[in-house]
């Protein structure tokens, strides 16, 4: 059997060749947390999302409303049913072709202090994807932590851990307010590598000019004993990340908005509004770093530049068409080059302990596939906000959406197509939300280039998302 060299990281555990499906305590915990958000509505009103108040969660240092200490925090929860790639094993190492298991997707609990109305702290500490497979202890970490300030009127100065970051709308994500139930990971071609969480070290500096938005960034990639990815080992004209000295990283993202004007005050761009604003942004951006690849060619180790560019448009526009008050739409473009062949396969808060040495799958364990690689790669997004503008209804908190992925990796020999499809019910705003999310994507099977897809497998999330302000 060929080498796999695409496959996740991953913990071999002892095999078992008898397939098994055992009922274990993610089914009571799914049990348990449906008959929660069953009750959930009853607990809170049915108003439009429009027609909230905040939570009163700040404290002014003087009569000016800039100036003072505001605190938030946010968690989502996920109950799942996952089929499972190929060969992969639980935690006794019995091979297993689906599962259900209850999770926390991630937690936060931030804090922002305006000292005057030209600088400020943030501080944010959190951690994601709390599973069974995983952490089973959520222990928070510092996430943010930096300092801003106003130099101009056009412009922001700042330096510290953040998500401050270019090269397309969703590298720098609110990630609590999504139009789809999580974010598109192509858009983090570094994440967990050279970032911690989507966070770096580093300078940036941002702003407006009239309808313009930019945002610049240097950055201090992290290395692979703090961030904790596992080294791999380049191949012949197949890249990698370096293991070797790292270079610093420059970012920049500029966007233009045509309609109304979007506040970016914050390094995270909102999903969706919920139809409660008119915008239209277009927005382009890039990431370099110097000799951030290697590679073997002939058996010599070579380096190589990670050149990375994005294009994307935005837009949300309040309707009136019978059914929805309000359409919500996102594309992307990627060009990545990371060096000859570069693949990397990514399970979102993946649900399998280990995977069979000698499968033939290149997609590794549990709901991993090919999301990062060098080539080209397209992101759509598609959401409708049901209900009407005029009038209540049942149907004015609801939100449909559907998104997909289709990406030209150099390494494989297909396209690799992902498509997600789901619907939002707000309960309060972004602040209780709960998410019915149905994910279908591919299984390749192969070695290098001749890889194919082989099968596809299915994952349906129910999230539920509690969120302070």
């Amino acid at each position: 059997m060929a080498t796999n060299f695409y496959k996740e990281d991953h913990q071999i555990l002892t095999m078992n060749t008898s397939k098994t499906f055992s009922l274990n305590p993610s089914i009571f915990k799914l049990v348990f947390l449906m008959s929660f958000l069953m009750i959930a509505p009853i607990l809170v009103a049915q108003e439009k999302s429009s027609e909230k108040s905040e939570i009163p969660l700040s404290w002014h240092l003087t009569n000016n409303p800039e100036i003072g200490f505001k605190i938030n925090g946010a968690i989502q929860f996920w109950s799942r049913y996952t089929q499972w790639n190929p060969d992969s094993m639980d935690d006794k190492g019995h091979l297993r072709s689906s599962a259900y298991d209850v999770s926390v997707r991630r937690f936060r609990f931030n804090g922002t202090l305006n000292v005057t109305e030209n600088f400020k702290f943030y501080a944010q500490v959190g951690e994601n994807n709390f599973n069974q497979s995983g952490q089973d202890i959520p222990i928070p970490k510092i996430l943010d932590l930096y300092a801003e300030a106003k130099i101009t009127p056009f412009m922001k100065f700042g330096f510290g851990k953040s998500t401050w970051d270019g090269l397309s709308r969703y590298t720098a994500p609110s990630t609590l307010s999504m139009l789809t139930a999580d974010l598109p990971i192509i858009a983090q071609p570094t994440l967990n590598i050279t970032d911690d969480v989507t966070r770096n070290f580093g300078m940036f500096i941002h702003g407006d000019i009239g309808k313009a938005n930019y945002r610049f960034a240097f950055i201090d990639p992290y290395d692979y004993g703090i961030s904790g990815a596992t080294p791999k080992q380049p191949g012949e004209n197949r890249a990698e990340f370096t293991q070797g000295e790292l270079n610093p990283q420059f970012t920049a993202y500029l966007k233009y908005d045509l309609l109304e004007k979007e506040n970016n005050n914050s390094p995270n761009f909102v999903g969706t509004y919920l139809g409660k604003h008119r915008y239209l942004s277009l927005g382009a951006g890039m990431k370099y770093q110097n000799n951030a690849m290697q590679y073997l060619q002939e058996g010599d180790l070579r380096e190589t530049d990670l050149k990375l560019w994005a294009a994307d448009i935005f837009w949300e526009q309040p309707v009136d068409v019978g059914i929805g008050q309000a359409l919500t739409a996102y594309s992307a473009w990627y060009h990545y080059d990371m060096g000859p062949n570069y693949l990397r396969m990514v399970g979102v808060n993946n649900p399998a302990f280990g995977i069979d040495s000698g499968s033939s799958q290149i997609n590794g364990k549990g709901n991993a596939f090919p999301m990062i690689g060098t080539g080209n790669a397209y992101h759509l997004q598609l959401g409708l906000m049901l209900g009407s503008a005029y009038y209540d209804s049942f149907f004015d908190n609801f939100q449909l959406y559907a998104s997909g992925q289709w990406s030209n990796f150099e390494a494989l020999g297909e396209t690799v197509d992902s498509y997600n499809a789901g619907i939002n019910w707000y309960l309060n705003g972004q602040r209780s939300k709960i998410t019915i999310d149905v994910q279908n994507r591919p299984v390749f099977s192969g070695v290098g280039s001749s890889a194919v897809q082989s099968e596809r497998k299915w994952m349906v999330v129910l999230q539920y998302q509690f969120k302070l302000n």
